[in-house]
Parts: structure tokens; sequence; C-alpha cells
């Protein structure tokens, strides 16, 4: 079934979704039916290509058939009339290479030129056909491939991203441990296998410590192509470990159709431009494909970005071919078409993983097919062919990124604040005519001006062709910058007159890196030169860095502003450089009108001298001759010309053929002033030399192949003096190792202040470059005290020379000292391991607290016994020292004996504590006193009853002892009994206070004697009276005790009248009265003359019958309590 291809297109873009389904299935039924497919339909097509050239117009279903086999011929017809060399965008050496592959595929910038009518005519009916087949064939996959990502976020097509990228693995290093193929450069950085060129994205990981270098690579051969971001790191920018590619080749991507006018370029004749259809890196069939070219990188440490802090962010640009026609309606309105055409546009990778690998940026979240974030519209240098090489760096100042991209010969400036919004800026432009090339890899780089705080803004760039040297190049100028992005040159000759950056032919694309964490502008380049690289013939790899330069702006007035850029190799480069062969006695020599060899052999070193001379006897050249061979025929020379100041390298004595003019201009001008100092870093196909610390370098590529100067060694190393006399001082030859497989050798010493060893050397081997780690170790009984190095690296990378840290320590001042404890037993009883720690010192003499101390045992005090704590302490080295201590626990020997007593009560009782306290004990068997105890218990001495105190003593430990005393509280039994008596007075009367005391007891009932009472009162015996005497008696209780008695003085006649009856008179006289006081012991007498009158016949009592009284008394006393007794039951029988 025959179908219009155009319209069936116009259909799908139209809209015309249920027609284009129709079609579609009819397309595919006669695809089927016919039993054709894509390839047969080309093969078979092949006879159409005459047609063509006739101009007989082939039906329209095989237009894109003839197409891909015009094209497949073409380029196969074409492919050895390309030149190797590649040109600028003007050139006319590249016709057509409208639709030939290039050799040099990203440095031709010319794909889209149609200088050739005839083979553009040839091609343009099959060509513009083709353009549709081609969008035919892969639109589909374009549609499922953009149909996949729909309503994908960036971060959901991280895997697939990133899985691109791990699948696009790299032989590392480790795989490939020879390294040693035939003209492999062995310090200097390549990839195992395969091409690389431009570095790209130098930057330093502060949180891994790497340096990391991309690069252009292809990984799939050792030719130009499949332009991908290859990936090395380093801990020392020398030793670096090949890593996974990090960023693929675009794949997939969709459809294509936008609109640009070209000012300059091919297509600046041709108006508007439409570029329409599938991407494609084979200038043919459209593969979908888009290459990464080169770009930078910048770490967003304060995520301004928003894709994460600390995110890797790498700037490139996608180059890739595509459909191109004029936007002139014609063709169905299609537009005319012109042929297949370069677009290089700027995007943007991330990375989360350290740089390991990345996720496209697209405005839309599709990282599958990304979009541009500098597209083609906002190329401002008119060639949609050459926008490229984002360089992006950070201005402090002004707070603002800029980006800086090359178009032709003219570097375009782009800013921005957030790294993803990019407005144009500004742009540079070139103002002399040196050299015809486009410019490449940009770079502004503010820097210091060494020895002052003004900051300048260095603009490098990479010529491609017409550089100082032969073919490719860098250049710089000094300028500034201001707020609005643009970069103003240093005076109005500066772009007038450009600053060569390294005056070899090998030094190119250089870029510095970024994030460095000293300050320090380091700057790498690609050692190669578009005009001969196809030359090197190495295998299975193409291209090598150089070594990295430390670059220094310095004020120099020989220059046009006034300032010079200094570059000299990295301090890194130590690592790998071995000690001096040279020694000193043969360092400082003279050599006149010849050549002086060096008694050293060898292929990688680095060479260093100090040239004089004296004007009397001036040479015409000075210098060294390296690489020599056998026979002395075939050398390369890095000298000094006197005559014309210019330090040179001179290549055309390696053996390779076409070495003439002009390949004989890499030279420096130096002034040097009666001497110069040359330093030369040599590998095996390299030169790089460097006139008095950086002032002015070349950089050369050289090879000596058997095939032209034989099989022999060309490792001989000579200084020279031409026509003159040469001083020669501080010749140093450092042979440098490989980075590829040398290892380093840490030896680690442990000595005592006198140097004696204590413990066996420890001894540890690396890859030179890595990391080592080191620290004084633990030797039980000593302290470090130092560290003494010899060759040590201070960033602790093994190096080739063998490194020795030597620790010194001192014997070990720790020390413990304990104590043995006795403790009592007891419920409130604590022991805490301070108790029995008494001091401690660390290793250093320095004193400890228990807390530095480890304390291991348990003490029970409330359990008696025997325990032991060990306090130990470990000090810095290991050593331990453990101490004892015993803590004995013995039970409590507190005791309290009491003891019972007895008292009356009474006012003057008194009682205290201390007497019922016998004696007591603390817990340690010491005695203790009444007060050392707590009295509990109270005793009313005044009232009799029975009272318990208790006498309680509680020790240190919680023991509590307690004891009690019973006091008996006593009534008194204090008693007086007396009794009444009459006597007759009479002068023979006698009366004695014993004669009224029946009895009288005591306290305790005891009986007193009279002698015990007190008496007071008097009796007059003489006179006739009734007499009161008081019988006193205070106990001891102050209880005290009166009774009265009565003692009658009769007269007499009183007695006999009463009686009725005559009583005897003892006596005629009468008694004298008395006065009776005193003690009732007191014998009182008195005499008195007593009458007695008996009124009854009964006997008058005598003073003295005191028993027959007593017993009345007593008889009464009974009967009186019977009485009472009796009343007393009446009264409770009542009650009941």
């Amino acid at each position: 079934m025959e179908m219009d291809e155009k319209k069936h297109y116009k259909m799908y873009k139209s809209k015309s979704v249920w027609v284009f389904a129709c079609l579609s299935t009819c397309l595919i039924v006669s695809f089927f039916n016919d039993g054709q497919n894509v390839s047969a339909a080309t093969s078979a097509s092949s006879t159409q290509i005459s047609q063509t050239n006739t101009g007989s117009q082939p039906n329209n279903e095989t237009t894109g058939e003839t197409a891909q086999s015009s094209v497949n011929s073409t380029a196969t017809a074409s492919s050895s009339s390309v030149a190797d060399l590649p040109s600028s965008s003007d050139s006319k050496t590249s016709i057509g290479s409208t639709i030939s592959q290039p050799a040099v595929g990203k440095k031709e910038t010319s794909k889209s030129d149609t200088a050739d009518n005839d083979l553009t005519k040839s091609v343009t009916t099959s060509d513009s056909d083709k353009a549709l087949s081609t969008s035919k064939t892969t639109l589909p996959t374009s549609n499922e491939q953009v149909q996949s990502s729909v309503g994908q976020s960036q971060t959901d097509q991280l895997a697939s991203s990133a899985t691109i990228a791990s699948n696009a693995v790299t032989s590392d290093v480790s795989q490939n441990d020879q390294y040693n193929e035939p003209y492999r450069n062995q310090y200097h950085y390549s990839s195992s296998q395969n091409w690389i060129n431009d570095p790209n994205g130098l930057f330093y990981d502060s949180k891994t410590g790497l340096y990391n270098l991309y690069y252009q690579y292809n990984p799939e051969g050792n030719q130009w192509g499949n332009m991908s971001w290859g990936h090395a790191v380093s801990k020392d920018l020398i030793n670096w470990t090949q890593e996974d590619v990090a960023i693929p080749m675009l794949q997939n991507q969709g459809w294509e159709d936008f609109t640009y006018t070209n000012t300059t370029g091919s297509l600046k004749d041709k108006g508007e431009v439409r570029y329409v259809g599938v991407p494609t890196t084979n200038w043919g069939d459209a593969d979908g494909k888009k290459a990464i070219f080169s770009g930078s990188i910048v770490v967003d440490t304060n995520n301004v970005s928003g894709l994460g802090k600390d995110a890797i962010l790498a700037f490139y640009t996608a180059d890739y071919q595509i459909a191109t026609r004029k936007n002139d309606g014609a063709e169905d309105g299609w537009g005319t078409w012109i042929g297949l055409t370069e677009i290089q546009e700027q995007h943007l990778a991330y990375s989360l993983d350290g740089g390991k690998t990345f996720i496209q940026y697209s405005k839309d979240g599709n990282a599958a097919n990304p979009q541009a974030i500098i597209p083609t519209s906002m190329n401002q240098g008119g060639d949609a062919a050459n926008f490229r090489d984002p360089s992006v760096v950070y201005d402090a100042v002004n707070k603002q990124y800029y980006l800086t991209v090359v178009s032709g010969q003219q570097a375009l400036i782009y800013k921005s604040s957030n790294l993803l919004d990019w407005t144009y800026a500004s742009k540079i432009e070139r103002e002399n005519d040196v050299g015809n090339g486009v410019w490449e890899c940009p770079s502004l780089v503010p820097m210091k001006v060494a020895g002052t705080n003004e900051t300048k803004w260095v603009f490098c760039i990479s010529v491609q062709q017409g550089a100082h040297a032969t073919g490719s190049g860098m250049q710089y100028y000094v300028g500034n910058m201001t707020a609005d992005g643009t970069w103003v040159p240093e005076s109005s000759k500066t772009l007038q007159n450009p600053m060569t950056m390294d005056s070899g032919e090998d030094f190119y694309a250089g870029i510095p890196f970024s994030n460095m964490p000293d300050g320090r502008t380091v700057m790498l380049a690609w050692q190669s030169n578009w005009s001969y690289v196809d030359e090197a013939k190495t295998s299975p790899w193409s291209g090598n860095m150089t070594l990295p330069r430390e670059l220094s702006l310095k004020k120099n007035a020989d220059t046009t502003d006034g300032y010079l850029l200094t570059n000299t190799v990295v301090k890194e480069i130590a690592n790998n450089e071995e000690a001096n062969v040279i020694n000193k006695a043969e360092s400082n020599f003279t050599v006149s009108r010849s050549d002086e060899q060096v008694q050293y052999e060898g292929k990688q070193y680095k060479i260093s001298a100090t040239f004089s001379w004296d004007e009397a006897d001036k040479p015409k050249s000075v210098g060294f001759k390296l690489r020599v061979s056998d026979d002395q025929k075939y050398d390369m020379i890095v000298g000094y010309d006197l005559t014309t100041g210019l330090l040179y390298v001179q290549r055309l004595n390696t053996g390779e053929p076409n070495m003439g003019a002009p390949r004989d201009k890499m030279n420096a001008t130096v002034n040097a002033d009666g001497s110069i100092t040359i330093t030369v870093y040599v590998d095996e196909t390299s030169i790089e030399a460097f006139a008095n610390d950086g002032e002015k370098s070349i950089t050369q590529n050289f090879f000596m192949r058997p095939e032209n100067i034989g099989d022999q060694a060309t490792t001989g190393v000579y200084v020279y003096s031409n026509d003159g006399t040469t001083k020669i001082s501080d010749l140093t030859i450092n042979p440098i190792t490989s980075i590829w497989n040398s290892t380093g050798q840490l030896t680690e010493k442990f000595v005592d202040e006198n140097g004696n060893t204590i413990a066996s050397d420890k001894i540890q081997t690396g890859r030179v470059g890595q990391s080592y780690t080191s620290e004084s170790a633990t030797i039980p009984g000593y302290v470090f005290v130092k560290e003494n190095t010899d060759h040590i690296n201070s960033n602790q990378l093994y190096t080739t020379q063998n490194q020795t840290i030597t620790y010194t320590y001192r014997a070990s001042q720790a020390s413990v000292v304990t104590k043995d404890t006795t403790m009592v037993a007891g419920p409130s009883a604590t022991w805490n391991a301070v108790d029995n720690f008494v001091e401690a010192t660390g290793a250093e003499g320095n004193a400890l607290t228990l807390s530095d101390l480890t304390v291991n045992g348990a003490v029970d005090p409330k359990a008696p016994g025997t325990y032991t704590v060990t306090y130990s302490y470990t000090d810095a080295t290991g050593n331990k020292i453990s101490k004892k201590a015993t803590v004995t626990v013995i039970a409590s020997k507190a005791d309290i004996v009491t003891k019972d007593t007895t008292m009356v009560a009474g006012a003057s009782t008194i009682w205290t504590a201390a007497d019922n306290f016998v004696e007591a004990k603390n817990a340690d068997g010491n005695a203790l006193t009444v007060s050392d105890l707590m009295i509990n218990g109270t005793v009313d001495s005044k009232t009799p009853g029975t009272y318990t105190v208790t006498y309680s003593y509680t020790d240190p430990a919680g023991n509590k002892i307690s004891k009690e005393a019973i006091v008996t509280v006593n009534a008194s039994k204090a008693d007086i009994v007396t009794k009444d008596t009459t006597m007759v007075a009479g002068p023979s009367a006698t009366w004695n206070a014993a004669d009224n005391l029946v009895i009288a007891t005591d306290a305790k009932g005891n009986a007193l004697a009279m002698s015990n009472l007190t008496v007071t009162g008097t009796v007059d015996l003489k006179t006739q009276g009734t007499y009161t005497v008081t019988y006193t008696y205070t106990d001891v209780a102050g209880n005290k005790i009166s009774k009265e008695a009565t003692v009658t003085v009769l007269t007499e006649k009183e007695t006999n009248i009463e009686d009725n009856t005559g009583s005897s008179i003892s006596n005629d006289r009468e008694n004298p009265p008395a006065s009776i006081t005193g003690k009732g012991g007191d014998d009182i007498h008195q005499n008195a003359k007593t009458t007695m009158t008996k009124k009854k016949t009964e006997t008058l009592p005598q003073a003295g019958n005191h028993v027959n009284e007593l017993a009345i008394v007593l008889g009464q006393m009974i009967l009186a309590i019977c009485v009472g007794g009796i009343l007393w039951l009446k009264r409770r029988v009542k009650r009941f």
C-alpha cells in the first residue's frame, strides 16, 4: 500500500489522531504484506542514487530509503577526503561534511557547510524525504520515551538516570595493572583505555577529601566519539584512580522543533532556520542521542539551586545533529531542506552521591528527556553550531554566578543567582586576528595579586588553531568584573595583546579546580594538540592530562598590563619524587663549550639546575639534553638562548618525521640577568619545562619510536654550554615513580627518651597517594611524649620515599594509693569508694581524682565481715595500676546498763536520769556518759507511783540500744504518835518530851528515836495549866510530820477537890513553873509541888505510864477503822 509520508506526518502534527491511527495501521499491514523492512528497502533502493543525480523524481515511498542509502554511500565516499585536521567554522576544507562523519567530532564546527553545491543538489530531494523517513521510524520510540516520563519527578527518575551511568563502566586502574604499554606516560593521568581529551568539572570534595577530575571520554574506543564524562579521583592531584563514567551520552531523546536565525557560521545566509526531528550524533540515522561536551562543576554548598545542600552541579554542552530547513513554508510547510547541522545547548546535571552518578535536570521534571537551561534560543553568539563549554564561577563581591560559554571567537557571559535561571549579561570578543580557530573552554578566574589585597579577574581561553606554538594553545587576559556581569579588560591593549598561558604545543583546554580547600588556583589541561592528535598512535588509550599547575598572578613590568600569570607544578608531585640522586659534591660544576653527561639514566624524573655565566665568556645557549639515545643522535633539548632571550624546547631530534618548521616554535621570552633556573619534568612522552619558578612554561609531547631511531635506549642526561663557559649550580635529579602501581612504606618506631626501642617497629605499605593512618601506640608502662618525622606527608598519604615516624615515650608515673578501714555494721552504715582512696597520679605525674579510677568490689556495711576493694587506673599508655584496700565491717559494741530504784515521794525528793544509769558503751566499746544517751520517760518524785524510764543510744552505724529502769516512788511512812498527860505540879514533879511520845517512824516506817524529832513547847511544872508540846519530824523526802501533845499541870488542891479523895502529896513543897523547849531526847526535869485531888476513886495517871496509854490509843484507832468500814459497806449496799 503506497502512502504519502509527508501527509501522514502532517496529520500527526495537526492532531488528526484518528486519521493517523488508521493510516499507521494500513502502513504497518502493507509493510508486512510486502515482506519488506527498513534494511531491505535500503539495500533494494541503492540503485536510486543515479536517478537522483540525474534529476529524476522518485516516488514518495522510496524517497526515505534512497536518502538512507545516499547518506551512507556519501559518508563512505567522502570519508577519505575529509581532513584529519579540524578546521574553524569558516574553513572550506570540510566540503561535503554535511553528511560525513568528522575525524575530530567536537572540534569540527562546520558539519552543515554547504559549499559543495553539486553534492548538496545531489542529495537535496533524498535528504528532504530522508528526514521524514527518519521521523517515521523513530517517532514511536521517542513517544514511548516521553510517555514513560510523563508525571515523573526528577527524583523519581534518579534510579533510571543512575542506572545508565553505572552501566557504562570503564576499566579501573586496578583492572589494568600493567600501565606499561609503549608510550604510556607514568605520572600523567590517562584512562586505562579509550580516548580522552578536555578536562571537565574539576573540583575538590571537602566531604570525601577527594579531588575529582572529569574529562571528555569515549567509552567505546580510542578515537574521538561518543562523548561522555569520564571520571577519576585523587587524594593528592597526582595519583588518580579511574571511576565509572559519570555522565553518559543522553539516550532516547525526543522529537524537537524550534527555529533560530544564525548571524554567523555556515547558516548565516539562510535566514530563520527550522530545526526539526529526532537528535542524532552520527550525522546519519536519528539515534536519539546527544553527546556530553565540556563544562564545569559547582558545589552548591548553600543549596541556592534547591537541588540539595552540597549538591554537585555539572554544567555541560549537549551536542547533536538535527534535520535543518529554511523556515520558508516550502515543501508543504516543512521548509526548504538544508541538511543535517549541529546544535549545541547548555544543560545541567546534578549529583547527590559525591559525583559518582548524575541526575539530569529539567525544568519540566523530565530527567529522561531534559530541557536545556540555556537553549539555542538564548544563544547570543549567532551560531547554533558553536555555543559550548560552560564555565561557572561565583562572584563573592556581587553575590552572583557567571556562566561563560564560547561562540566562535567570542565569549558570552550569563548571570544567575540560583544556578538554574540564567540571563545574558555581556560578551568578550577577540580584537586581533591571532589564528583562525574558534575559542574553546573559557574560564573567568578571580585571583589575588601576589603580595596585595587586589583581586583581578583573569579570562583564560583555549584557541583551537593559530596559537603561539603550533595549532592549539591557551591565552589569558587580565581584567575586572562589574556588578552587571561585564568583564572589563585592564586596558585598551589587553585584548590586542593576549598573554600565552604555556608556550608549548601541548597545553590545551585548561580549566581551574573549584572549591579548593586552601585557596590555591590549580589548573589542569589536556596534553595534546588538535593539529596532530592522531599522530600519537597509542593503544589501548589515547590522550593524557598535564601535571596540575598552581597559578599565581604577579606584578611584572614586562607584560602588557603589568601582570604575569606564573604556573608551577603543584607541590604534591613530591609524593612521587624519589630522593635526589645527585650528591652535593657533584651538583656544582662548570661546563665550557661542550656537553657533559650527568651520571644518571632514566625516563621519568624531575631535573633542575641554575645556569649562570660571565659576560666575558658568555655562551650562546645553555641547558639540558634529555632522553639522549645511546648513539647520541636523538634527544629532547630544553635550553635558553642568550642571543634571543628565549626559553625553548627542541623536539627536532626525536626521530619523528616531518619535524621541520613550523614545528620549532616552542619558546618563551625570559629576561635572564646573568642566570636562569630551568626545571623540567620528563615522562615517557612528555616534557614540561619551567623557567625561574614558573615565570614561563613549555609543555611538549614527543615520541621516540624504535621504527625511527632503532632499538636503543633513550635515557641519557646531559648539560651543555654552547660557545662559552657556564656555571652549573644546584643540579638535582629526582626520579618520579609511576602513579599506576607504585607503593610507599611507612615505618613507625617507638623509643624512650634515651632512644632505646621499647616496642617493635610497625610497617605499613600502600599505593602512593593513598591515605594511611598513624598514631602513637599504647605501650604499657610508658606515656607518649612527641613524634619526629622523616619525609613525612602532612596529609598522611603514602609517598615514593619511605616515611618514618618516631614516637618518643617516657616511663609512666601512674600510681594508686589506698588505705584499709574498719567500720561498724548497722542499718545506717554507708561505705563509699572514697573512704579507702588516698591519692592517684596519671602517667605524667598529674593528680587524678577517684572518678578517673575504676573501682571493683562491694562492701555490705550492714553485715559484719571482711571485704576487699580494688582500685585500678589504666594510663594513656595502657599501663594498668591496681591497688587493693580491705574494709573490715564489725558488729557494734554499743551497750547500756541501768538499775531500778525506789524513792520516797516528797517535796524535797529529786530524781535525775543518772540515778538509774549504771554504764553505757559506744559501738567501739568506749564508755559513754548519760548525756550521750536519749532518755525517754518522766518521774514525778512528789507523787507515789511506779515510773519507767528508757535509756537509748544509736551508734553511728544506726544500731539502736535501749534499756529500761523502774523508778518506784513510795509515799512516806513517816509518823508521830503522841499522848496527852496530866501531872501534879510540885517541886519534885518532872517532865520530859518522851513522856508524851508514843511512837515515831521515818519515811520507811522505821522507828525513830526521840533524838530524831524536834520538840517545841513549854510545860511549867510549878504552875497549873495546860501546856501544848509539838513533836516535829521532816523525813528525807521533805515531808514534815507534826503532832501535839497536851500536858495538863494540876495543883494538888485541885486534885483533891475533884476526886473527893485525898491524894498523897509527895512533897509539901510547891513546884516552880517550867518552860520546855527542845528535842524530845533532851532530859527536861522540873520539881513541882503537886496537889492531887481525887474526884473519883481512881489513880491519876502519872507521867511515864506510856504503855497502857498507847494500847488505849491503838484500841481507839482500831475501833474507828471498824466503824468506818461498816459505814462504807452500807453505802456500797445502797448503790446496788
